[in-house]
């Protein structure tokens, strides 16, 4: 499912304790890459996609979780272009299945595995291994063909939020917002 980010930015500014309560798995962040980039990868296939996709005000939100209620998390949680995966992608760089995520339960360390993709999957800037579970701790950059994503365990979203909000506010802020809405000090 895709979420708009400014819908759950408004939510966390108006009520952060109801987002942390309803935020309560892990998410992509899929951001557009600023004006001007190009994308890497010229290898891409379109399968009549509807192009969902990120703009530079709106990030797309995509939670890390299992589409239908009762699934069994044995299989992973898959990430690819067509629509029988958990977390789809619209873009034509990123692969039918690309990569799948799992959460070991005994410890709650959430990996990610590419599944042979043909553009590869990148986690913090390294190629991964095809097949080859690489852990995922509370924020890491991935990319999944030309598709740049932050992973974000519920934990550090919050913080997501408060950052990506300075960054991109349109008037200069005197002081810092903190995850309650407040400002540091106040």
């Amino acid at each position: 499912m895709h979420l708009k980010f400014s819908v759950l930015a408004s939510q966390f500014l108006e009520n952060p304790d109801a987002v942390r309560r309803s935020v309560c798995w892990p998410v992509l962040v899929w951001e557009a890459p600023p004006l001007g980039v190009r994308p890497l990868f010229t290898r891409s296939t379109l399968t009549g996609m509807s192009l969902n996709r990120p703009t530079v005000a709106e990030p797309l939100v995509l939670e890390v979780r299992k589409r239908t209620h009762g699934a069994t998390l044995d299989a992973g949680i898959t990430l690819g272009r067509t629509p029988d995966n958990d977390i789809v992608v619209e873009d034509p760089t990123v692969s039918r299945v690309h990569a799948t995520f799992r959460e070991e339960q005994h410890t709650g360390v959430w990996y990610v595995k590419d599944d042979g993709s043909h553009n590869g999957t990148w986690h913090n800037g390294t190629l991964l291994i095809p097949g080859r579970d690489t852990p995922l701790f509370e924020r890491g950059s991935l990319r999944f063909g030309d598709v740049m994503a932050t992973f974000l365990h519920f934990n550090a979203f919050n913080q997501f939020i408060l950052d990506w909000l300075a960054r991109h506010s349109r008037g200069a802020r005197t002081t810092p917002l903190t995850d309650g809405g407040l400002t540091r000090g106040g």
